[in-house]
């Protein structure tokens, strides 16, 4: 009987089936045809402590770099109409410190294991011995290289945003609050919530109002 095999996936452990031999006796050993290999399983590891540490860092310095500025300037807080308004604000502003930072992201981690796994699966497809287990180990590489570049990206984003909110007097919680004069926390803490919203990037913000609008609607429309 001929023995079964699959088109070998990288990131996959697979296993060949084997045949089973006529009268219940063992299955026969599985064999591997010239040119082929078993897929290799890597698993991802996830992004490096030293970014961790270094963002968490960034958005300290941040955080203190808006308490100078309070204690020196004091800006004026920044009013907005509305709730939609002041959203619609937020996104801009952090669609803003996105494009700032995007030619920044050349020089983070990431594009040597990404180039890497590509020239592995480029061997793969031209058939070089051992390219299947080089894919699975470079993709895994790329997978922590790609994390590690997210959280130095946020940890970035949260420094700039953080300062530049605390110049502007742009107080996320200020401007949501129903009182105009609410002082619940100081405005250093606004300014570094404010920067941690912006630093999650336009996608949370674009989720959040989506939501919010849906829920206005739905409590606009007469029954």
């Amino acid at each position: 009987m001929a023995l079964v095999r699959r088109s070998p996936v990288v990131g996959r452990a697979q296993v060949p089936v084997v045949p089973a031999q006529p009268g219940g006796g063992a299955p026969a050993p599985a064999t591997v045809a010239p040119g082929h290999e078993l897929a290799a399983a890597v698993p991802s590891p996830p992004a490096q402590g030293w970014a961790t540490a270094a963002a968490l860092g960034l958005a300290g310095i941040g955080a203190l770099g808006a308490w100078n500025i309070n204690a020196m300037v004091a800006p004026s807080p920044f009013q907005i109409g509305d709730t939609m308004s002041t959203f619609g604000a937020l996104f801009v502003f952090s669609a803003a410190v996105e494009r700032v930072l995007e030619p920044f992201s050349r020089w983070m981690p990431g594009r040597k294991e990404q180039d890497l796994y590509e020239r592995a699966v480029a061997d793969l497809d031209n058939g070089v011995p051992g390219a299947m287990h080089a894919a699975a180990h470079y993709k895994a590489a790329a997978d922590s290289a790609r994390g590690t570049r997210g959280v130095l990206m946020w940890g970035i984003a949260t420094f700039v945003a953080t300062v530049l909110s605390a110049t502007a007097g742009f107080y996320l919680l200020r401007m949501l609050a129903v009182d105009p004069g609410w002082d619940g926390i100081a405005p250093w803490a606004d300014a570094l919530v404010t920067g941690l919203v912006v630093g999650s990037g336009t996608k949370p913000l674009h989720d959040v109002i989506t939501r919010f609008q849906r829920q206005s609607d739905l409590t606009q429309t007469p029954l």
